[in-house]
């Protein structure tokens, strides 16, 4: 449910402006969001004592961005009591203006260390292959029971394991099938 009523809020914010006030208002968004996880925080927009423009004056400041349209679009959010679904929105909104850049993030981990050129070279076999330019952060786990890489774009629902065992054994068997050809 909330899903569906955050994408009604997104929508609305994302037909108010253009690409360059949402990526503003993307920063605000995630701002605000970064308090939310502050229990007082909660506690004050809760609070039946303090006024609805101290609560719009304090959320605005935070935010800290001074368009007009942001504005209202926070005041909707704070009289509808919808602030906590600011985390959503902005979530949203970040895949948004992927889609639209052509752009897309994600995260490689292994238990190893992946160097800048080796993710550089899987960001790149990856761009060609889905058409869109990738970006990659480099995790370290300590997963033991994986000896690989692991690459996930959550934008994309893309999930993709290499098992370094599975793929030396795969170029072994490769090899004796081809040293029986001759």
């Amino acid at each position: 449910m909330i899903s569906a009523i955050s994408k009604k809020y997104t929508k609305a914010l994302a037909g108010s402006q253009n690409d360059t006030e949402l990526s503003k208002s993307l920063e605000s968004l995630n701002r605000i969001g970064q308090a939310l996880r502050l229990s007082k925080f909660h506690d004050i927009l809760g609070a039946k004592n303090i006024s609805y423009n101290e609560k719009i004056s304090l959320i605005s400041e935070i935010a800290q961005n001074g368009d007009e349209k942001f504005s209202n679009f926070l005041k909707i959010l704070i009289k509808a009591q919808k602030v906590e679904l600011v985390p959503a929105i902005a979530e949203e909104i970040r895949v948004l203006l992927a889609q639209k850049s052509g752009k897309v993030s994600g995260i490689a981990t292994a238990c190893f260390d992946v160097d800048a050129s080796d993710l550089s070279e899987i960001s790149q076999m990856l761009s060609k292959k889905l058409n869109r330019e990738v970006e990659l952060v480099f995790v370290k786990t300590d997963a033991s029971g994986f000896n690989g890489i692991k690459v996930e774009i959550s934008d994309l629902g893309i999930e993709i394991e290499i098992n370094k065992n599975a793929l030396k054994k795969s170029i072994i068997a490769h090899v004796l099938n081809t040293s029986k050809i001759f």
